[in-house]
């Protein structure tokens, strides 16, 4: 029996490099494991979630595929699931992007000797990015998917020992999607702006607020200039 994935489970399976063992923390289903070792493009993989209860149906599914000697569950918080040097690649998917930050930081020193680390932040790129220019990491590769309504980027990065000047543009709107520009690109800053509009709004009355206000609009600007460019 053959797994298939699509939308945002493909494309961060798309986006691991042939390697000897992945790590997939909050791994939930553990369905991007299986599909990577089914397709050969990992050896062996690591499927670890902080909770009981996606741990069994991880294990659950890696019985029903019959790869339970090449797949292993692990209970526990983040990357503390795994040893240092044991997996070449790393998942941090479907959470939240201050608490993908949190993990790395915890155990920085498991994450700057493998290949590619692909991160999947639900929220807060900009959170996602900052931190790993500050740690010395490159960002490779950026895309993005739409599931509906829903745009998700992912992306790839590893360390390179070199930290990165940037703006703060440059952490709302990853530069690998510019330089690519990226299909989804254009559909995404509309989507920014129109949020932005409603954050100025809810400001409009605050003189408090006056700060944020023109961070806001200089935003904004940021985002319609890029727009134009696409």
């Amino acid at each position: 029996m053959i797994l298939n994935l699509k939308g945002r489970l493909k494309l961060i399976a798309d986006k691991v490099p042939e390697c000897n063992v992945l790590a997939d923390i909050g791994t939930d289903h553990a369905y991007i494991p299986i599909y990577l070792v089914q397709n050969g493009v990992c050896q062996k993989a690591i499927a670890s979630d902080i909770k009981i209860g996606p741990v069994k149906m991880a294990s659950n599914n890696i019985s029903l595929y019959k790869l339970s000697e090449k797949i292993e569950t692990r209970l526990g918080n983040g990357l503390d699931t795994i040893e240092i040097n044991e997996a070449d690649s790393i998942i941090i998917a479907g959470m939240g992007g201050t608490l993908v930050t949190e993990l790395l930081e915890a155990n920085k020193p498991k994450t700057v000797n493998t290949n590619a680390l692909v991160l999947q932040p639900m929220n807060d790129l900009h959170v996602v990015r900052k931190w790993l220019y500050d740690n010395a990491f490159e960002i490779y590769d950026e895309e993005m998917v739409a599931e509906g309504p829903k745009l998700y980027c992912v992306l790839s990065a590893k360390f390179s020992g070199k930290k990165k000047d940037y703006s703060d543009f440059e952490l709302h709107v990853g530069q690998s999607l510019i330089e690519k520009k990226d299909p989804l690109l254009s559909t995404y800053c509309r989507m920014k702006v129109k949020q932005i509009d409603r954050v100025l709004e809810q400001l409009e009355d605050m003189k408090e607020n006056d700060v944020l206000k023109t961070q806001y609009a200089r935003q904004k600007i940021d985002y319609i200039n890029l727009i134009e460019k696409l």
